[in-house]
C-alpha cells in the first residue's frame, strides 16, 4: 500500500509534446529535497500497467533570481510520448507516492489521459451518479502502442 506525496496533472500543450513539459510551480516544494542541490536529476515513473520510464527533472532559477517552472524531460519523455501517441490536449497526471512499510521507499507515477470526444470534438462528460451519489467522469486512458485502450471511470479528481 502507498501513501499519495502529491500529484500535480496538467492538460498538455504543443510545447509539452514537442519538446519537455512545464510541471505546474507547485511541485518544486515537493521535490527540491530531493535534489541534493542539484538542478537536475534523472528518476524512474511507472505507468498503471508497470511499464518504467525514465525521465529529467529540472528546476532552474534565472538569474534575476525568479525560478522557472520545472521540467521533465529527456528521452523517456519522448519515448512515452512517442509509444503512445500523446498529443496536445492530452491530460498528464505526475505524482509521488511513499510505500508504506518498505522503509520510505518512493515511487513516481506518470499518466497521460485523453478525454473521450464527441464527433463534433467537444468534450463527453459522463455525469453519473454512484451508489454513495458522487458524480463520475470518464476518460480514456492512453496505453502504449502495443496494448489496446481501455476506458477509465471513476471519481473525479
Amino acid at each position: 500500500m502507498a501513501q499519495r506525496i502529491f500529484a500535480v496533472s496538467k492538460i498538455l500543450g504543443e510545447c509539452d509534446v514537442r519538446d519537455k513539459v512545464a510541471l505546474p510551480a507547485e511541485i518544486r516544494k515537493h521535490m527540491q529535497p530531493m535534489m541534493n542541490g542539484e538542478k537536475s536529476m534523472e528518476l524512474t515513473a511507472s505507468d498503471r500497467w508497470g511499464q518504467e520510464w525514465t525521465l529529467k527533472y529540472s528546476s532552474f532559477v534565472l538569474q534575476t533570481g525568479k525560478p522557472k517552472n520545472p521540467v521533465l524531460s529527456g528521452a523517456g519523455w519522448r519515448q512515452i510520448v512517442n509509444d503512445n501517441g500523446v498529443r496536445p490536449g492530452d491530460k498528464l497526471i505526475f505524482s509521488r507516492d511513499q510505500v508504506v512499510g518498505a522503509d520510505g521507499v518512493l515511487e513516481y507515477k506518470i499518466q497521460v489521459k485523453r478525454q473521450n470526444k464527441t464527433f463534433s470534438s467537444k468534450i463527453a462528460a459522463v455525469h453519473d451518479s454512484g451508489a454513495d451519489g458522487e458524480s463520475f467522469y470518464e476518460e480514456e486512458v492512453i496505453k502504449p502502442k502495443s496494448q489496446t485502450r481501455l476506458t477509465f471511470q471513476g471519481q473525479p479528481m
